[in-house]
């Protein structure tokens, strides 16, 4: 049997044999066993035949051949014959012809098409005699277009002529795609359509063409479940819209379809409607849409000025800015004639102040201002004269509060386009800067004068039109050349007064927006800034404050300031100079430190001068050093002492900001300076310098690289740190300080290689630690130790072992509870172990620890007696609070009971406890409910239980209420309703809570509760 035969024999039953057959010929094509014209004899026999399922398969072994045909085996002529004899089987039967469409596509890999063949193939398939949805099957009609869209893609030009020389033939060509359904075909047809569009004369068949299109608006298609294709209704969307904006000749048509649409009462027809419109005004010519815009005004400001869905109002916006942007361009007779009933309805609207009329009249005002200086200019000589006109002639502060509402929109939007008025050349010089021709310059005085009154003679209770005089005075300093230095002067002057002046919890949220005020204006204006608010300030600030004399605002507004480059220099010496006058007057602790967190805070948030990208090192000589000093004892008999915990703190974080970043040149000179302060801590425990030592060290020793110290400086630390923290002599806040200073140095200055020698000859390894002679204190070093290798993630050995150590210990009577104290607090977050401190941070160690310790302490607290079970639950929790929840998923099965368990801890001083164990109830019940479905009657009477006061802390109690109010929505509904009943009796005792956040999520959880089902709350 030949080829064909055995083709024809399998087509149906084993596809893949039939390819392996279509296969075989290709080949024998190719090394010449069989001739082109056998090839087509032998074909031709069925391709005639009367059977129409023989026709197809006998066209289809052809393409299947045709596909597999090698490059340069058939000649040019050959394949001529071959798209001839195609195109008659296309021409005389409608039968097979995807497969005619597949054979042609492999010829034309073969070798490309002259423009005469090109456009032969596309007048045969649109044909008088035959349209797309005359093939019933949709793989069929699908070739087929795959077939057209290569012909539109590599032969435009033969295809364009082919519309010019046949009059008709565009016509055949819309008609043909009528009817076609299936989105993955349409994806198709409309990027085909879109060629005619684009770049054909359409002539009188633009209405056809854009109706062919249009009969699809708006597209309702939802894809099946796993849609193999992946096609979106956004992409059809997507494409449908790229055909109603091809071209202008479509205007009449669209806008009118379009805006007759947008009455439609579907939110997301109008959302459709929307985007096609604004598709069609950024792509028409500016002469087509200068018909419609006034039309398109008058129908699409009913989206705005009265919001339905505010992405509705939005793109209505955008597209009056893009209408009012694209005639710009053109004469300016259509852009006058657009915009003369906007601003007389805007107009209109501001009369009526304040409405949401007059707000979305302003938002109108922004839009189409924002599009270009000359449109700013435009809107606000049409605009600002009648605003001040009713601004002066009203005495309600209401309307002045919507006028100014506005007024800020305008200067919003001229200050989105002042970038505009700047001209650069070709390399990107500056040349021309325009900001002098701004139209608001003419009423600036105006608009400064209004926003002054009313933030300084506004009565204090009209705090939302301060607030708005306030961001509108903000708006102007951000333009460019608006506003004169006595101006910003007066502004400046303005926000002090209320820092200094309006020091009360009622005016808070004025004196907020004050102080962020000034802020953004040192950064426009930093030399007035600098020399109006900054003095101003000082004076405020007390040598001595007394007692409730109100410095803090006027010292946070001041700190603030240094978030600008050019004052931040000023306002951290002029800190440091009114610290040491504090000093020298003896002014109380808690002012120093106030001074001292300013001080912290430009560092940490302000903007620091820099060289090459690095803090400059000077601040820590001219401002960390000296204060420094004086917490050491190193600043001579006469300096007062900074040597008190907090305050050695803050000037040890101080120096941390300025130095991690430094060289290790200048890291070492500091060393070098302070290393005999630095090793005299853990001799003389009574020692006050000595104590503040081991704080500031805390923090230098985390700026420094790992080489500042070698594996013996290292060690000797090491041991002084160990013999520190392991005294019960010594205070908690510097006990606390060594234990993370261990972790610190084990981390980063101690080599994995000497580790072991290390820990043993400062006896802090584990076993040393946990020996006999073990104590509260070696339990929680011990802690710190192993801290600090998980983290690392380089000594495994070692954290294994001593892991397993610490989880023993939680079974002892006695220091069990020290020991599962210790779990909470070894995954715990600390800024000191940190990579840029220098520290090595395993990407793994959260997943090692838990893998670890977690399934060890589930196992062993099933065995626990009662007197040691609150061990494992509190190292349990302590370890899960820190995981993020991709690491305990697959674990929930066991974990879920002992969190649950954790809940019944009733020690006081397992509040902390229970309130980490709520919090991973909460990710539990938002990520993965069904792991507690089971479990919904324990967990529901534990999280009633954790709502009683004063058995739990308001943290707890909040967390609880949290939980509980995610179980309506979250677990199935036949699971909480039997509980509905009980939960909202309960939770009347929490609405009468004493703390009012408890009260606040009372509400809401009962209310989820009381949603759940109407019918049981008739029943009850």
């Amino acid at each position: 049997m030949s080829d064909i035969q055995l083709y024809l024999v399998e087509a149906d039953k084993n596809k893949d044999e039939a390819k392996r057959l279509a296969a075989r010929s290709a080949e024998s094509l190719a090394n010449g066993n069989l001739k082109l014209v056998e090839l087509i004899e032998n074909a031709g026999e069925y391709i005639n035949h009367e059977d129409p399922s023989m026709r197809i398969k006998s066209l289809a072994y052809l393409a299947d051949v045709l596909e597999q045909v090698a490059p340069k085996v058939l000649k040019g002529q050959q394949r001529n014959l071959l798209c001839g004899f195609i195109l008659t089987r296309v021409t005389d039967d409608n039968e097979g012809a995807g497969h005619c469409a597949r054979a042609l596509m492999a010829l034309e890999k073969l070798g490309k098409w002259d423009a005469e063949t090109a456009a032969n193939i596309a007048n045969t398939f649109v044909s008088d005699s035959q349209t797309l949805r005359d093939h019933k099957l949709q793989s069929e009609r699908f070739t087929i277009l795959q077939l057209l869209d290569l012909l539109l893609r590599n032969y435009r030009k033969a295809l364009k002529d082919l519309h010019n020389d046949d009059h008709d033939f565009l016509a055949r060509f819309i008609t043909y795609f009528d009817g076609e359904k299936d989105p993955r075909n349409l994806m198709i047809v409309f990027s085909i359509l879109q060629v005619p569009m684009t770049e054909w004369d359409l002539g009188p068949h633009a209405q056809d063409l854009f109706d062919s299109v249009f009969n699809y608006f708006p597209i309702t298609f939802k894809p099946p479940p796993g849609d193999p294709y992946g096609i979106t209704a956004q992409d059809l969307k997507g494409r449908l819209q790229d055909c109603i904006s091809a071209t202008s000749d479509f205007a009449p048509y669209s806008f009118p379809a379009l805006l007759d649409k947008l009455d439609s009462s579907s939110i997301n027809t109008k959302r459709d409607v929307l985007a096609a419109i604004k598709g069609c005004v950024i792509n028409y010519e500016p002469a087509a849409i200068s018909l419609y815009s006034v039309t398109l005004w008058d129908s699409l400001k009913f989206e705005i000025l009265n919001v339905e869905e505010e992405d509705l109002a939005q793109a209505a916006l955008d597209i009056l800015a893009a209408v009012a942007n694209q005639l710009s361009k053109v004469q300016e007779g259509a852009l006058t004639a657009y915009l003369k009933p906007v601003i007389k309805e805007c107009n209109e609207h501001l009369e009526d102040a304040p409405t949401k009329q007059s707000q979305a009249a302003g938002r109108i005002i922004n839009s189409i201002a924002r599009v270009s200086p000359e449109l700013a200019n435009t809107m606000t000589k049409a605009v600002l004269p009648h605003l001040f006109e009713l601004f002066q002639s009203s005495e309600s502060i209401a309307k002045r509060r919507g006028l100014i509402e506005v007024l800020n929109s305008l200067i919003s939007a001229t200050k989105d386009v002042s970038e505009q008025w700047k001209i650069h050349n070709a390399e990107g010089i500056l040349v021309a800067d325009r900001a002098e021709e701004s139209a608001l310059r003419d009423w600036r005085n105006e608009a400064l004068e209004a926003m002054l009154r009313a933030v300084v003679n506004a009565p204090k209770s009209e705090v939302s039109f301060r607030l708005f005089a306030i961001a509108g005075l903000i708006g102007m300093v951000k333009i460019p050349k608006l506003l004169s230095d006595g101006d910003v002067s007066r502004i400046i002057e303005s926000f002090t007064d209320i820092i200094i002046q309006e020091r009360s919890a009622a005016n808070s949220e004025v004196e907020a927006a004050a102080i962020s005020a000034l802020a953004v204006t040192a950064h426009h204006s930093p030399i007035v800034t600098s020399e109006k608010a900054l003095p101003t300030f000082l004076a405020e600030l007390p040598d001595n404050p007394s007692p409730g004399s109100g410095y803090e605002r006027v010292l946070e507004a001041f700190t603030k300031l240094s978030t600008e480059t050019q004052v931040f220099d000023t306002v951290v010496l002029r800190l440091k100079n009114k610290l040491q006058a504090a000093l020298q007057q003896e002014a109380n602790i808690t002012y120093i430190h106030a001074l001292l967190m300013a001080i912290l805070f430009a560092f940490s948030y302000g903007s620091p001068g820099t060289e090459e990208g690095i803090i400059k090192f000077s601040y820590f000589s001219d401002i960390a050093k000296p204060l420094l000093d004086q917490a050491l004892g190193l600043a001579g008999s006469d300096a007062r002492s900074l040597s008190d915990h907090t305050s050695t703190d803050i000037i040890g974080r101080i120096s941390n900001i300025i130095l991690k970043s430094q060289t290790t040149h200048l890291q070492n000179q500091v060393l070098a300076e302070y290393e005999s302060s630095f090793s005299s801590f853990g001799k003389d425990a009574s020692d006050a310098y000595s104590k503040a030592a081991v704080i500031a060290s805390l923090h230098l020793n985390a700026a420094f690289q790992r080489e500042a110290l070698t594996p013996d400086s290292a060690t000797n630390l090491l041991g002084a740190l160990a013999r520190t923290a392991n005294s019960q002599s010594t205070l908690p806040d510097v006990q606390l300080s060594a234990l993370r200073q261990t972790a610190l140095v084990v981390n980063k200055f101690v080599p994995p290689s000497n580790l072991e020698q290390s820990l043993i000859s400062t006896s802090t390894d584990v076993a040393s630690l946990l020996g006999q002679a073990r104590s509260a204190e070696s339990i929680i070093l011990a802690f710190s130790v192993v801290k600090g290798l998980l983290i690392q993630g380089k000594s495994n050995k070692y954290t294994t072992s001593y892991l397993q150590s610490l989880l023993e210990l939680l079974s002892d009577a006695t220091l069990g509870g020290v020991a599962a104290r210790g779990f909470v607090t070894i995954l715990a977050p600390d800024d000191i172990l940190s990579k840029e401190n220098h520290c090595i941070v395993s990407g793994l160690y959260k997943q090692k620890t838990f893998n670890q310790t977690v399934p060890a302490i589930s196992e062993s607290s099933k065995s626990a007696s009662p007197a040691v079970k609150a061990n494992y639950l509190v190292a349990l929790s302590g370890i899960l609070r820190w995981l993020p929840y991709s690491i305990i998923e697959n674990s929930l099965a066991t974990l879920v009971l002992l969190l649950l368990q954790s809940l019944d801890l009733q020690d006081q001083t397992h509040q902390d406890v229970k309130s980490a164990t709520l919090a991973s109830l909460e990710t539990i019940i938002t990520q993965n409910a069904s792991a507690l479905f089971e479990h919904a009657s324990s967990l529901i009477s534990r999280l009633l239980a954790s709502t009683a006061s004063p058995d739990n802390t308001p943290q707890v109690r909040k967390a609880a209420l949290r939980c509980l109010t995610l179980l309506p929505t979250q677990f199935k509904r036949e699971a909480v309703v039997p509980y509905r009943r009980q939960v909202v009796k309960r939770l009347m005792g929490c609405l009468d809570d004493g703390k009012r956040a408890v009260r606040t999520e009372a509400v809401r959880c009962r209310t989820a509760w009381l949603s759940l089902d109407q019918e049981d709350s008739d029943e009850e």
